[in-house]
């Protein structure tokens, strides 16, 4: 089985907090962890990093393997 994360949207809605250039799921809200990075952290009991996919735009690439260098 895997899972995937979606993890494309520009974050608008939690403006001015998140922006079009870092959207709300790579922004701290809550503690040391992106909300992304505490999805992965919620899955990882059951699958392993080589399982986890991030369906995302391709200008947040870099962002998203700076938060998560484990995901393949």
């Amino acid at each position: 089985m895997k899972a995937v994360i979606f993890a494309g949207g520009a974050g608008t809605r939690l403006w001015p907090l998140s922006r079009k250039k870092s959207p709300k799921q790579f922004e701290r809200i809550i503690g040391e962890k992106s909300t992304l990075q505490l999805a992965v952290e919620r899955l990882r009991p059951d699958f392993e990093f080589s399982d986890i996919f991030i369906s995302t735009n391709v200008a947040y690439k870099e962002i998203i393997q700076k938060q998560l260098p484990q995901i393949p």
